[in-house]
């Protein structure tokens, strides 16, 4: 039985009933769920693997495709210092490794702050960061060089649920007293909004390995206007 399941014009996922054995591929989470972070603060990587994993699963770390120190489901970076930057990667049991996720460490005394990964349907919010221990005012943000108005709370804009549209190159500005006197600062980054990350929460996942595939059989979608489903037997 092969059951596609139609999101969106392009966007499709296939139920499969074939067998089980193959292994869940993690997904890392950072908390707090900032990146870049300023130099000197901590973050914690999460390794999270598919509730139907099951037993004492050994954890394994990657920086660059290298092999880093721990072997917990969280890698804590505690006063991250800028060679702590990197592409890292985790691997539970014999799972595969990860998708890459990007880590950056700023010395700058302002930067913009967003989640490492933003994808259709997420709540988005940025954040105009400036170094512990200095006096700040001000904040504006912008959009593709047009200022953006509110809500600011704070340091930070709650954009709400976003979809591919939102991509684009986001700053933000903050007065910051240096050597006696206020000084305008800014920071951009550039926001993607990843089009077709369309699960929201899968109870048993597929997975793939040389001859197994996992069945899927039940999921909670998030995105396409246009849902249905539709049979067709091998």
């Amino acid at each position: 039985m092969v059951k596609w399941h139609f999101l969106s014009n392009t966007l499709m996922f296939k139920q499969i009933s074939v067998c089980v054995g193959a292994a869940a591929r993690p997904v890392i989470f950072f908390s707090p769920n900032w990146n870049p972070i300023s130099e000197g603060e901590s973050v914690t990587l999460s390794c999270n693997v598919a509730p139907t994993a099951h037993g004492n699963l050994g954890y394994s770390w990657y920086r660059y495709g290298e092999r880093i120190p721990g072997d917990q489901q969280r890698l804590v970076i505690q006063a991250a210092r800028v060679t702590d930057s990197g592409n890292y990667q985790c691997q539970a049991g014999a799972s595969e490794r990860s998708d890459s996720v990007r880590l950056d460490i700023r010395t700058d005394l302002l930067i913009l702050q967003a989640p490492p990964a933003v994808h259709e349907g997420d709540s988005l919010s940025l954040r105009c960061h400036s170094r512990p221990g200095y006096v700040t005012r001000n904040p504006v943000f912008y959009k593709d060089n047009k200022p953006i108005g509110p809500p600011v709370s704070g340091s930070e804009l709650q954009i709400g649920r976003v979809n591919v549209t939102v991509s684009g190159t986001y700053g933000c500005e903050k007065d910051i007293y240096y050597k006696y006197n206020y000084h305008t600062y800014s920071a951009k980054q550039y926001i993607l909004v990843s089009f077709g990350n369309v699960i929201q929460s899968i109870e048993l996942y597929i997975f793939f390995s040389r001859a197994c595939l996992l069945p899927t059989h039940k999921c909670e979608l998030r995105s396409g206007d246009r849902r249905g489903s539709h049979d067709h037997n091998m």
